[in-house]
């Protein structure tokens, strides 16, 4: 083994490092306002648009993410709208990351005792009111947890982002295996970043999760 190749291309995977970082945090923008949108949507009084919008949600978390990628990177051409790679990748995944986050939201509004939608409604407040002063700050601390989860994944899935040329972290590493031809080294070192930046996520979640647990 010759870990001197992993130092002298470090700089090049710690550029796809950057890239994944950038999509990453663009999926998260968009996706979570998205998401929160969407998860309010299913809880609106008319029980069309609700059913509506919980069946868009369910048929898109259905799809791989995969397939979401190459549908509006190969797909969306065929009828005239043709995307570049990255904004492609970012437009498929945070059509994964709103659909998901809606179910983060709605678990988490869901989670609240209906007692207290009853209560907030009895002193006066508006449905919209009681849902944005009273249940949505409760249903918050909930979602947390379940959300950097999601974000955790997020991250790691950004490598499907290779597939069709988004220079990112895997790409990086695959670029570089091909100019170096060592493989075992660089993959070891890819997987290491992801790790760094995965972890303290990982943590995250698990100190959120217990805090919400104590009494």
């Amino acid at each position: 083994m010759s870990w001197s190749v992993v130092t002298e291309n470090l700089p090049y995977l710690l550029r796809g490092t950057v890239s994944t970082v950038a999509i990453a945090a663009g999926v998260v923008v968009v996706g979570t306002a998205g998401g929160v949108v969407v998860g309010l949507l299913r809880f609106v009084p008319g029980r069309v648009l609700a059913a509506a919008v919980g069946w868009v949600v369910e048929v898109v978390r259905a799809v791989p993410l995969l397939l979401l990628i190459f549908f509006i990177f190969f797909g969306l051409p065929a009828i005239g709208l043709k995307i570049p790679t990255f904004p492609a990748a970012v437009l498929a995944m945070s059509l994964w990351m709103t659909v998901n986050t809606a179910e983060v939201v709605r678990g988490g509004i869901q989670s609240i005792p209906h007692g207290q939608l009853e209560a907030a409604r009895s002193t006066g407040l508006s449905g919209l009111q009681a849902m944005r002063y009273v249940i949505f700050p409760q249903a918050v601390r909930r979602m947390i947890p379940p959300f950097v989860g999601l974000c955790t994944i997020l991250v790691k899935d950004t490598s499907l982002a290779a597939i069709i040329g988004v220079f990112e972290l895997t790409r990086a590493a695959q670029e570089t295996i091909e100019r170096t031809f060592r493989s075992f080294e660089i993959y070891l070192a890819a997987a290491a970043i992801y790790f760094a930046i995965c972890f303290p996520l990982t943590q995250l979640a698990q100190r959120a999760e217990a805090r919400l647990q104590r009494p």
